[in-house]
């Protein structure tokens, strides 16, 4: 019996261990990018860039560790394109 009681007690002080060390409920961030063509004008130059979301440089994706991040991109340009992630960290 105590060997039973025992076992039932470490059993039960690595799943308390567990469930602080494990992300319970880790959040997910949703974004949406539209890419577009947008007409600029510098020094009496005008050109085509592309925006996201109306926006160039691009938004910032923020986001916390142990969040999910998913970008859903529409390409509503006329060519295609590649898009790169960099990571830059930042403490409070």
């Amino acid at each position: 019996m105590w060997l039973i009681m025992k076992v039932f007690v470490l059993h039960f002080i690595g799943f308390l261990l567990l469930g602080g060390v494990l992300p319970a409920n880790a959040q997910e961030r949703r974004y949406k990018f539209v890419l577009r063509d947008a007409a600029y004008a510098r020094l009496c130059t005008n050109k085509t860039i592309l925006t996201i979301n109306g926006q160039f440089p691009g938004p910032t994706i923020y986001a916390t560790k142990g969040e999910t991040v998913i970008v859903d991109v529409y390409n509503r340009a006329n060519e295609n394109i590649t898009i790169h992630w960099y990571k830059h960290l930042y403490f409070k």
